[in-house]
């Protein structure tokens, strides 16, 4: 599974990368986890199920916009959580530049990231199958 962690602003976009992932990682089985498709809408503990969803997953997709910075606190305790059980992280940077994130207060662990433009999307969907191929952990 690929956890897909984006801002409710940018739903839209998250739809389409989750399409766009799933076509493309079909063969190798792969399924994209985002909160507005997946999340069981009677879960009481958002944060527990949020977290096991993370924990479960063989990487991290991360689609960072303005708003995941303005408001994100969700997305960052994903991240943390990612982080925390080593789970590859893929940072996709969407109306925001890499240079900008330090004026807009970004943490620490996205700064030390490896950061992309979202126009990179199918170049780690290859970095993302490799995930999934035998002998890949």
């Amino acid at each position: 599974m690929i956890f897909l962690s984006y801002s409710s602003d940018h739903k839209f976009e998250s739809e389409l990368l989750q399409f766009a992932y799933e076509t493309l990682l079909n063969d190798v089985g792969a399924k994209v986890w985002t909160y507005q498709r997946d999340q069981a809408h009677a879960e009481k503990n958002i944060a527990k199920s949020l977290k096991e969803q993370v924990s479960q997953s063989k990487a991290f997709v991360f689609l960072v916009t303005p708003s995941t910075l303005d408001k994100g606190a969700a997305q960052w305790m994903e991240l943390g959580y990612a982080d925390a059980y080593d789970i590859p992280i893929f940072i996709l940077l969407h109306q925001i530049k890499y240079d900008e994130l330090p004026s807009r207060n970004a943490p620490p662990l996205l700064l030390s990231s490896q950061c992309n433009d979202s126009g990179q999307w199918r170049k780690l969907a290859q970095d993302i199958r490799c995930l999934f191929l035998p002998n890949s952990e």
